[in-house]
């Protein structure tokens, strides 16, 4: 038997899943998805970058991760700020918003 380096592929279905929990969530004003109940849906990211900012009001810091996932030349960019995704996750169709282009 061969072991395959092949990831699973992530399915629309598998996008909706966690944006249903997400909005779920959200409509009870706990918006705690966590990056780990984001990989049980959808796997373990391709990329993660961690990073912490600082908030100006309150003079601390948070930190901010992102992950990534790729399939099919395509990419998904999830956004957790303080250990909790704050935003549903694009499907595979959407195209990120491009800066205008300058004359």
């Amino acid at each position: 038997m061969g072991l395959c380096g092949c990831k699973p592929e992530i399915s629309q279905s598998n996008i909706d899943a966690v944006n249903t929990r997400f909005e779920k969530l959200e409509k009870t004003g706990k918006k705690t998805l966590s990056p780990k109940e984001v990989e049980s849906i959808l796997g373990p990211p391709d990329r993660v970058e961690n990073a912490t900012i600082e908030l100006e009001t309150q003079k601390k810091e948070v930190g901010l991760t992102r992950y990534y996932y790729e399939q099919d030349g395509k990419t998904i960019e999830l956004h957790f700020f303080d250990n909790k995704l704050i935003n549903r996750v694009p499907g595979w169709n959407h195209q990120p918003e491009q800066e205008p282009q300058k004359p």
